[in-house]
């Protein structure tokens, strides 16, 4: 075992130690030295009897039919993470997927969901783009499993994620944090919030952040600006107005992925963990993004029995990258693909690359929900009803350019040239300008016969057009809930997806030289079947689900192997599984959060894929844990530790490679991860130091292909300095 190794055994024996002795320790400590119990421990039991964001009407989500997580701000704090998918390796059916190994992406329910299924509050965001999510101005995750177009239209199969934003607050703080840490880490953020009147009318908050970091992969960095002002208005006790803001400034140089041979695969060379595909200096990656936003959230009682809401977002982004280079196979000693006699792909020394840019590209987005909510009685029957009426616009002007000759591009593994000049002489492309929209009605009626039965019925009907390609739908869900015992409630329910493929095209003939003209894709369809339990007891900290599902999703796309900006329609994919979740309070100040899925996801009916493969980058079997403790009183209070392990299956790495047998060429290693911190809080101060992979356990969290395996962050730490007033 290595020095750092020992070193790292010791930190999650401490963390371990500092777990489950410290109760005992703050227990044994009396007497003029103890101190008052803390109170920013929240008991997160009580979320199950609560209602969410994205459920659109005020039904605790132990009454509601659908399997759905939640992640708090205070967890996201805890675990000391700025990403996404980290922030998700307790919840249950969630796992990476891929956009160029760079952006926030996840497959949910073993079916892909990186396009179009993450949300802000309850508004599509970024929908058809690749982004990083900001999560300093998140107030909570929710993560909906299985299909939601019924209250939201469009949407992936899988499900969908809604982030909801920090708003204003009736008492004045603000809370300052510094943090530092691995590639050079700088970090700073606000979290300032404070009544403008003596009444408590009129509220505001602002969260501002800043960092910058490079990468353990030669020749990437970040850069990010971020900004969320946000007001409150509450001109009577009816009615709140809370007007939104967002502004987002990325200036990256982004990794890209590497190949499988030489990485998962046996190669001539073994790539090292830090290999970069793009050059260097003055020939860096460039990937430039700056976002604005402004909306808002209106709710108005009209009395006990009736309400209206509207959510309001618009959104201008402006985006350019260029250099961006993508490995595309390997070259001979002569410069040319390197293939054997049957056209098999034969490792070498060289690769050769895709030039991707220059890319220009503005887009204007515009999105509005109506909510109409009440409540009635029929006889015994109490009905909580909601009527909706959405719309979402897009408008984009680009300009794509890049030169997918691999073979003018080269790259030696052995010796890497970043300072090479590119040839850019090849270098083409064109102007494009899209406009999409979607229209949709919903209904829905929640009928609750006593507390032992609940019924939801709900449908939708949506259009939708992209550029004059024209679809619509009805998407219906029906579920039912039963009271087995207080606290704990068994479900059942059947809906169906709708997701009209606006943003894809296959091919549907060629011109006169040979080129490829792209038409509309039909509409990707889905209908799942589910059961489970939900619990969460009185007068426990103790809260949980149970999920079965099979999901079944008809007109999939997947990209063209051969003309990569189209796509193909496999036909008809599976998916089966069961989610399981915990989160455990036994005592003041200790928490743990428990997540396991099994999936099996594989294609049923299919063309061109071999029918029974698995689909991409779904591990089997997953599991999450995180464990924290922080002492309550006596002089050790304020001292805390945590450990997280996650583990992923193996995967199937590129369902483009699957043999005709059925077997799997690119199997991605199954994984097991962990991370440890300890934490110090005194007086409004706060410490806290996290470090991921502990281990330095090199793995692959995704790929999108043969020649693009994402490499995993090695051991990395962070420590934040924060302040409260």
């Amino acid at each position: 075992m290595t020095t750092f190794n020992r070193r790292a055994t010791s930190i999650a024996a401490l963390a371990l130690a500092t777990i489950w002795a410290s109760p005992a320790l703050a227990d044994d400590t009396t007497g003029e030295n103890e101190t008052a119990p803390r109170s920013d421990i929240v008991v997160t039991a009580a979320q199950l009897r609560e209602a969410v964001v994205a459920g659109k009407a005020d039904i605790p989500l132990i009454e509601t039919p659908q399997a759905i997580s939640v992640v708090s701000a205070s967890d996201i704090e805890a675990r000391g993470v700025t990403r996404l998918s980290e922030a998700l390796r307790t919840v249950a059916g969630v796992s990476r997927s891929t956009t160029y190994g760079f952006y926030d992406a996840s497959t949910i329910r073993g079916f892909d969901a990186a396009y179009g299924s993450v949300y802000l509050d309850g508004l599509v965001n970024e929908a058809g783009v690749g982004f990083n999510q900001e999560l300093s101005a998140v107030e909570q995750i929710e993560v909906l499993k299985g299909p939601s177009s019924m209250l939201f239209g469009q949407a992936p199969l899988g499900g969908l994620i809604n982030l909801v934003s920090k708003r204003p607050r009736d008492e004045a703080f603000v809370k300052v944090t510094a943090s530092t840490g691995s590639w050079n880490l700088v970090e700073g953020t606000i979290d300032a919030n404070a009544p403008l009147n003596a009444s408590g009318t009129l509220l505001a908050r602002i969260n501002l952040t800043y960092r910058d970091a490079d990468s353990f992969v030669r020749n990437s960095a970040i850069n990010r600006i971020f900004a969320a002002p946000a007001i409150t208005w509450r001109p009577g006790p009816d009615t709140t107005l809370t007007v939104l803001g967002r502004y987002q400034r990325d200036h990256d140089s982004p990794i890209s992925p590497v190949p499988s041979y030489g990485t998962v695969l046996p190669g001539v060379i073994a790539i090292p963990e830090d290999f970069s595909i793009n050059n260097a200096g003055d020939l860096r990656v460039v990937n430039n993004r700056d976002r604005v936003q402004i909306g808002y959230v209106f709710d108005h009682r009209f009395s006990d029995a009736l309400s209206f809401s509207q959510t309001l977002r618009y959104t201008r982004r402006k985006e350019f990258w260029d250099r961006w280079m993508f490995a595309a196979g390997f070259l001979d000693a002569s410069g040319q693909p390197s293939y054997d006699a049957d056209f098999n792909e034969v490792p070498t020394a060289t690769i050769g690359r895709y030039y991707y840019g220059p890319y220009n590209a503005t887009d204007k987005d515009l999105a509005v929900d109506n909510r109409l909510k009440g409540r009635f009685k029929t006889g015994g029957i109490e009905h909580e009803w909601l009527a909706g009426l959405d719309y979402r616009q897009n408008r984009q002007t680009y300009f794509s350019g890049g030169d997918f000759d691999a073979t003018r591009f080269p790259l030696s593994l052995v010796n890497p040239n970043y300072n090479l000049p590119y040839d850019t002489s090849q270098v083409s492309g064109s102007p494009g300008a899209s406009k999409s929209h979607q229209t949709g009605v919903y209904i829905q009626d929640h009928l609750k016969f006593g507390d032992l039965f609940t019924l939801t019925l709900g449908g939708r009907y949506d259009w939708a057009d992209s550029s004059g390609q024209k679809d619509d739908a009805f998407s219906p869900r029906v579920g039912a809930t039963m009271k087995l015992v207080s606290g704990v409630n068994a479900y059942a329910s059947w809906s169906k997806s709708f997701l009209p493929q606006l943003y894809s095209q296959q091919v549907a003939g060629f011109d006169s030289a040979g080129n490829p003209i792209g038409g509309p894709v039909v509409p990707e369809r889905g209908k799942n079947i589910e059961a489970g339990l939900k619990f969460a007891p009185e007068g426990l900290s103790l809260s949980g689900s149970l999920a079965v599902y099979q999901l079944i999703r008809q007109n999939v796309t997947t990209a063209d192997p051969v003309y990569l900006d189209f796509v193909v329609v496999t036909g008809e994919q599976r998916s089966r599984g069961i989610e399981a979740e915990l989160r455990w309070q036994p005592r003041p100040g200790f928490d743990l959060s428990l997540a396991y899925t099994y999936v099996d996801a594989k294609v049923t009916k299919d063309n061109f894929f071999t029918v029974g493969a698995p689909l991409s980058n779904v591990p089997k079997h997953n599991i999450g844990a995180f464990a924290q403790y922080e002492v309550q009183s006596g002089p050790l209070a304020g001292l805390g530790a945590n450990l997280g392990v996650s583990y992923n299956s193996k995967r199937n790495g590129d369902i483009y490679s699957t043999r005709p047998d059925g077997s799997v060429l690119l199997w991605l290693p199954g994984y097991t991860l962990v991370d440890a911190g300890l934490s110090y809080k005194h007086d409004g101060w706060g410490l806290q130091l996290t470090v991921a992979n502990l281990f330095d356990k090199r793995y692959w969290p995704d790929t999108g292909g043969i020649d693009r395996v994402t490499p995993g962050n090695p051991r990395n730490w962070r420590l934040t300095l924060s302040k409260q007033i």
